[in-house]
Formats: structure tokens, C-alpha cells, sequence
């Protein structure tokens, strides 16, 4: 029996042995090498996890390559031209040229607008303008509308379109947006084109039969569209200065015999702003003559009658003109005004005042532009009375009166509004 092992009470019991030092240690070693094998080992592994983690990278998908040019792209039609479509949609008898539908972004304008070639769209129902603006671009033009010089009596000089070619009807433009577009050729002052509209004031105790000639602007205009390729027409019956379609129109015509003039402040203030903005005003102390006497007794062309002097104080009032408004010149007979479209070398026709002590017509500028024309010689008389002495020659400076308002630089009616 080993020494290891005792009797008691007549029976052998076993007793565990003891380990040797050397052998604790060796446990102890062993559990050290063990427990550091395996941090070394989940160390590792977290290290290579995060390595897998930094090294993911991504790749955006390739870009879809575009062409460097579009096919059959959508040409962009402004607001004027499309209403310009419109109107023409409804007229079988237009004339548009394909320069209206250019998509380029320099020059665009007027040379978009007023073409080189017209193109018939007289068989043209409104799916084939639809195709026109359609999926399939216009053929561009080569040809361009040459830009001129004009120089104005007093004024900046303008750009004006040369009519060395063909053009659009510029009548077709006048869809109630503009009251008047006029081209004139500076290589000849009688080619001229466009539409225009007059409007014509009215004012509180004028008296339809005294201070207005109702026939005459209606005489006058006919005389244009028959002389001229001006089409020309009267905007609506009358307006009065309160009204805000005054700002648009280019040529305001007022006139006045005995009556009182009650302007309020509203339509001060409007004429004001009209004439400082580009606005020209033709004024006349009007007289009809009488079947039997003419005009003897009429105080025709007499200076300071009642509307002489009504008016006069209404352009100086500190609400219209101010001091500007007191600055009258008599025109010279070699203004621009006088050979506009017809030769006036003699100064105005004087036959509806003939026994009167004016002899010549008076202007006010701003900014050496001509706002206000003011007449004592009775010209409208020439317009309105068929039997009026050398009535031709009364209509033919009533055709220069507003072929210079509308061709003056600085004017509401300027070609340039189509190169904004």
C-alpha cells in the first residue's frame, strides 16, 4: 500500500495525490498561452475585418454619353410670334417668312420677326402651323436684314431696317398688341410700311360739332391707306387722357375751338408721363367754314384764341410739362417735318387760315425729341370738308405730320420694340 493511503477503522481510503509544484506552473503557463493565443487571434481578425471594411470602394455607374448635337430639336417661339401664328391661323392671305421661327439666341429681333422670304400660308389650316413649331426645326437663312443709320432733326440717330428685299406684311403684326409698326427704306423716304392707328382725345364740354371735326381723321386716314402702304385706321371712336390705353399710342390728336378745358389731375398726370415717355401730341385750334361765307369770320389761324391759350397753360402745368412746357419754337421750313414723305419747302399749307396773323406751327422737345406739335392754321379743315381749297395738298402734310411722329428716333412707334 503506498504511503498515500491510511487504514481507518479496518478500511482503506484514497487520498488525491498533490501536485508538484513544477506541475501548477506548467497549468498556469499553459492557461497564459492559451488565453493570449487567443486575443492575438480575435485581434487578428478584427484587423483584417476592419482592412476589409476601408478597402470597399464605390463605382458610380458610367454616365450616359449624350451626342454633341441634338437632332430635330423644338424651335422656342416667343409670345409675339405665336400670337402672330394665331392670327395668321385665322388669315389665308399672310405672308410669313421662315426667319420668324430662328431658335438662335444672337441677333434674334426684328430680323426673326420681319423675314427675308416670305412662305405662303394661305392653304395652311391650324395642324399645319402645329407642324411648323412642331418636332422639326426650321431651316436656318444665310440672308440678313442689313441694319442703317437714321439721323433725326435735333435727336440720337436710330436703327432703322433696310426694305432692300422683300418683307412681311408688317400690317400682320398688328394684332392689337402694338398700335403702330413702321419700316421705312433710308435709301427712299416714300418706301414705306407698317399699320397704324390713331387715336383721337376727348375731353368733358367739347362739343362734338365745334371743337371736333369728326370726318377729318376718318378722311384722313383713308387718304393714307390709298397713298401710302401705310395701313392706317382710327383706334376706336375717342379716348379720354384718364385713360390708360393713351400710353401706348403713338400719335395723339387734339383739337378745340371754344370750348372750356376741364382736365383733372389723374389725366394731367397721365399726359405728363405719355409725352415724357415717348409720347407726341398733335394739337389744333380748329374752324369749319361755312357753305355760303367759308371761313371769313371764323378767326382762323388768329393767335390767343380760347383753346390757344387753354392748351398752352395745360402743357406748362407742373403735373404735365412743367417749365419744359413753356418753351415753344416756331418750325423752321427746313425741318425734317416738312419732307418726311412729301417736299413742304414752303412751310405748312395756310389755306384753312387765310386771313389770319399765324403763319407757322409751333413744337416743344424733350430730350431733342418732338412731343407736342400745336396748330393755329386750320389744317384739319383741309381733312374733313371735301370742298376745302387744295385739299390734296392739306392731306399730303397731314401723311408727313404722321409719318415724322412715327419715324422720329425716341418714339413709341420704333421697330426696335421687335429686338428687346
Amino acid at each position: 500500500m503506498s504511503d498515500r493511503q491510511s487504514v481507518t477503522g479496518g478500511h482503506q481510503v484514497f487520498t488525491p495525490p498533490e501536485f508538484r509544484k513544477e506541475a501548477r506552473g506548467g497549468a498556469i503557463l499553459s492557461l497564459l498561452v492559451h488565453a493570449v493565443a487567443f486575443f492575438l487571434l480575435f485581434r487578428a481578425g478584427g484587423k483584417e475585418e476592419d482592412n476589409s471594411v476601408q478597402k470597399v470602394v464605390f463605382d458610380p455607374p458610367r454616365p450616359i454619353l449624350q451626342k454633341s448635337f441634338e437632332l430635330a430639336k423644338r424651335p422656342e417661339i416667343s409670345e409675339v410670334q405665336m400670337e402672330m401664328l394665331q392670327t395668321a391661323a385665322m388669315t389665308p392671305d399672310v405672308q410669313l417668312s421662315q426667319d420668324m421661327f430662328a431658335t438662335g439666341s444672337g441677333g434674334g429681333g426684328a430680323a426673326d420677326v420681319i423675314g427675308a422670304t416670305p412662305t405662303s400660308l394661305g392653304s395652311m389650316n391650324r395642324a399645319g402651323l402645329e407642324s411648323m413649331v412642331g418636332s422639326k426645326a426650321m431651316a436656318p437663312t444665310s440672308e440678313s436684314v442689313k441694319m442703317v443709320e437714321l439721323s433725326g432733326a435735333g435727336g440720337a440717330t436710330q436703327e432703322a431696317l433696310s426694305l432692300n428685299q422683300e418683307l412681311l406684311n408688317v400690317q400682320d403684326l398688328d394684332i392689337g398688341r402694338y398700335q403702330a409698326v413702321i419700316i421705312q427704306d433710308p435709301a427712299n423716304k416714300r418706301k414705306i410700311k407698317g399699320y397704324f392707328n390713331m387715336t383721337v382725345i376727348d375731353y368733358d364740354l367739347a362739343d362734338k360739332n365745334i371743337d371736333r371735326f369728326p370726318t377729318a381723321v376718318e378722311e384722313l386716314m383713308r387718304y393714307m391707306r390709298d397713298h401710302t402702304d401705310i395701313k392706317a385706321r382710327i383706334q376706336g371712336n375717342t379716348v379720354e387722357l384718364s385713360d390708360p390705353q393713351i400710353m401706348g399710342a403713338p400719335f395723339l390728336y387734339m383739337t378745340g375751338n371754344s370750348a372750356t378745358l376741364q382736365i383733372t389731375d389723374t389725366e394731367k398726370k397721365n399726359l405728363g408721363e405719355y409725352l415724357k415717355g415717348g409720347g407726341f401730341l398733335f394739337a389744333e385750334d380748329i374752324r369749319q367754314s361755312d357753305p355760303n361765307t367759308g371761313l371769313d369770320g371764323k378767326d382762323a389761324g388768329v393767335a390767343g384764341t380760347p383753346f390757344d391759350r387753354q392748351f398752352k397753360d395745360l402743357i406748362k402745368d407742373p403735373m404735365v410739362l412743367g417749365g419744359d412746357g413753356d418753351k415753344w419754337q416756331k418750325i423752321a421750313n427746313n425741318h425734317a417735318l416738312f419732307s418726311s414723305f412729301y417736299e413742304f419747302p414752303d412751310g405748312p399749307p395756310r389755306g384753312g387760315a387765310p386771313s389770319g396773323n399765324v403763319f407757322a406751327l409751333e413744337l416743344l422737345e424733350l430730350r431733342g425729341r418732338v412731343a407736342v406739335i400745336f396748330s393755329d392754321l386750320n389744317i384739319s379743315w383741309y381733312w374733313g370738308d371735301e370742298f376745302a381749297d387744295a385739299r390734296e395738298r392739306g392731306l399730303q402734310f397731314g401723311v408727313n405730320l404722321i409719318v415724322f411722329a412715327l419715324t422720329q428716333p425716341g418714339g413709341i412707334a420704333n421697330v426696335s420694340q421687335f429686338t428687346q
